[in-house]
């Protein structure tokens, strides 16, 4: 006999992070619900395939290895929920750590109400660079902006959360129109709540997120998110929903919120993180515009 239908459906999408990869899929090994009760599905981009890193956690995780040729963060998400079974889906980033009940308190949530799209608060304790420090700055700045507490959230970031399969397949899962830009979870979120779906702010869980720590890395994420900004207002411009306007509050109001989560930063790099702060708005700026000047030449063509 075949093993019974998993409750839940755990996708992670990994590119050549070996290291991110195994601290994330011990982390998955160590969760508090029966680990015959889900399934991982490592969607596996990377060059070469990461079999060495799966192989120890065969006989500890019910694991679907599923190398494909990267087409993008969108399309690869949907096609590992093309692979799942659970009739809960949740997403891991392969440089994200999940709190032992992090999965259980997901597929709590969706299986009481499957019109519940949900995630767990992203912390990242003691960052050893300034560009892993400054990435948390911002995580809680715009988590900040969108959730403001006692409210409904508004945005739950793609690199960890739970829905009902169903349902994210009925949306037909995320635009792969996205293809290597940022912003396909923003648009998924936005598409969820026009069908009627709520968002949920999971408290008891936590997930911990490896932020880029090379300056390097953190301009090029940055810019990525700028042109994906640019898509995603394109097409909710399309389908008349919501303006550009209410997202460019963030970018005007953030010294106003920045008080906060500074305090968490080491003193030794504070300023460094103040000036990696001006970088993101510059980088995302950047992004935006390029993003213009693309589709406009494309256009042309």
């Amino acid at each position: 006999m075949g093993q019974a239908i998993p409750v839940a459906s755990v996708v992670v999408m990994t590119f050549n992070r070996p290291d991110g990869l195994r601290r994330c899929l011990a982390s998955l090994a160590a969760q508090s619900l029966d680990a015959q009760s889900f399934e991982v599905v490592v969607v596996d981009v990377s060059s070469p395939p990461v079999n060495q890193v799966l192989a120890p956690f065969r006989q500890r995780l019910r694991l679907i290895h599923q190398p494909a040729p990267n087409r993008g963060v969108a399309a690869n998400r949907n096609l590992g929920a093309e692979r799942a079974r659970g009739e809960v889906l949740a997403f891991l980033d392969d440089d994200c750590i999940a709190s032992s009940t992090w999965l259980k308190d997901l597929v709590t949530v969706v299986q009481r109400d499957p019109n519940v799209l949900v995630g767990a608060p992203t912390v990242h304790p003691a960052p050893a660079t300034a560009a892993a420090a400054a990435g948390q700055v911002i995580t809680e700045l715009v988590d900040g902006f969108f959730n403001p507490p006692g409210q409904e959230p508004c945005f739950l970031p793609g690199l960890n959360f739970a829905l009902n399969r169903e349902r994210f397949l009925a949306l037909a899962g995320c635009d792969p129109r996205f293809g290597f830009l940022a912003a396909e979870d923003r648009d998924l979120i936005d598409r969820w709540q026009r069908a009627g779906g709520r968002l949920e702010l999971c408290q008891g869980a936590r997930v911990r997120h490896e932020h880029r720590s090379s300056l390097r890395g953190f301009v090029r994420q940055y810019f990525n998110y700028g042109r994906g900004a640019w898509l995603f207002h394109k097409l909710r411009r399309e389908r008349a929903d919501g303006r550009l306007w209410s997202d460019a509050r963030l970018h005007m109001a953030w010294p106003l919120r920045l008080a906060q989560p500074m305090r968490q930063v080491p003193p030794r790099m504070r300023l460094q993180v103040l000036l990696l702060i001006a970088v993101w708005q510059l980088a995302n700026l950047a992004g935006f515009l390029w993003q213009v000047i693309q589709e406009r030449r494309m256009a042309r063509h």
